[in-house]
C-alpha cells in the first residue's frame, strides 16, 4: 500500500513540474495579429445553428478576455438564428468560413444572414461566431471538432463553436469547457502562441495555458495544483503585450 501512494504522491507533485510538450518537426513562429491587437472597434455577431448557442456566463468571460488582450470597444451586434437541415451543416459553416458564400442555406436562411451582415462593419476586426449542433472534419466527418478558426475568410474573422462537442467533454462543465474553447478559437486569430519556442502546430507547448492543443493525462494534473486553463501562459502574454506596446506605431 505505502508503494502505491509513494508513486501517487510523485505522479502528483509532476504536476507542479510538468515541462512543456516537446516541439519536434511542428515548431512554427507565426506573428500576433496587430490588427486585431491594436483595434479601436471589435465586432462580434453570433449565429446560432438550429438552436446551439454557449452558455451567456461562458460567452461574456470570453469577451472579457478579448477586451483585455485588445480594445475595450467591442461591439456585440444582435444574434441570429439559422434552421438548417443536418446533412448541410458542416458543409455551409466549412464552406461560409473559406469565404465561398452562403451555399447550403435555403432563401430565408438567406436573407436573414444578408441582412445581419448590413449591419456588421466588412474588415479584419469584425468576427461571425458561429454555434452549431454538429462540426467536424470536412474530410473526415467521423473526426469532431471542438471548434474551428478559419484563416482563409477575407471579409471577417469566422469562428465555428460545436455545442455537442464542447458539452459532452469528460468531468469539466459546460460553462468550464465553453469557457476554455470559446477563448481558445479567439487566441488563435490572436496569432498566439507566436514564436516557435512554444508553438507547436499552431498550439502552446505549455499545460497551463489555455491555447494548449487538447487534454492529456498531464495537464489534467497541472490543472489539479494550478486550476483551469482559463488564460494564456507567460510567453502567451508577453506576445500579446508587445504587440500592444506598438499599437501607436500600427494604422488602423
Amino acid at each position: 500500500m505505502k508503494y502505491i501512494l509513494g508513486f501517487l504522491v510523485i505522479w502528483l507533485l509532476a504536476g507542479c513540474t510538468l515541462s512543456p510538450k516537446p516541439l519536434g518537426d511542428e515548431a512554427k513562429t507565426n506573428f500576433v495579429n496587430g490588427n486585431i491587437i491594436c483595434a479601436k472597434q471589435i465586432d462580434i455577431l453570433q449565429i446560432s445553428i438550429n438552436g446551439a448557442k454557449p452558455p451567456k456566463k461562458a460567452f461574456d468571460f470570453s469577451i472579457k478576455k478579448l477586451k483585455k488582450y485588445t480594445t475595450n470597444n467591442v461591439i456585440i451586434h444582435k444574434s441570429i438564428n439559422l434552421t438548417i437541415e443536418e446533412s448541410k451543416i458542416n458543409k455551409f459553416i466549412h464552406n461560409y468560413g473559406h469565404s465561398r458564400g452562403m451555399d447550403y442555406l435555403n432563401d430565408k436562411n438567406k436573407g436573414i444572414l444578408k441582412e445581419a451582415l448590413e449591419t456588421l462593419p466588412k474588415n479584419d476586426t469584425s468576427f461571425i461566431m458561429i454555434y452549431t449542433p454538429k462540426l467536424s472534419s470536412l474530410n473526415n466527418p467521423n473526426k469532431r471538432s471542438r471548434g474551428i478558426a478559419f484563416y482563409n475568410s477575407y471579409d471577417y474573422k469566422v469562428v465555428a463553436y460545436n455545442q455537442t462537442s464542447i458539452s459532452d467533454a469528460p468531468v469539466i462543465t459546460d460553462i468550464q469547457s465553453w469557457k476554455i474553447v470559446l477563448t481558445h478559437e479567439l487566441g488563435h486569430h490572436f496569432g498566439v502562441p507566436a514564436q516557435n519556442t512554444h508553438n507547436k502546430a499552431g498550439h502552446c507547448t505549455s499545460r497551463e495555458c489555455i491555447m494548449y492543443s487538447k487534454p492529456d493525462w498531464q495537464s489534467v494534473v497541472s490543472v489539479i495544483f494550478k486550476g483551469m486553463p482559463y488564460d494564456f501562459c507567460k510567453l502567451c502574454k508577453e506576445e500579446l503585450q508587445e504587440a500592444k506596446n506598438r499599437c501607436g506605431a500600427i494604422a488602423i
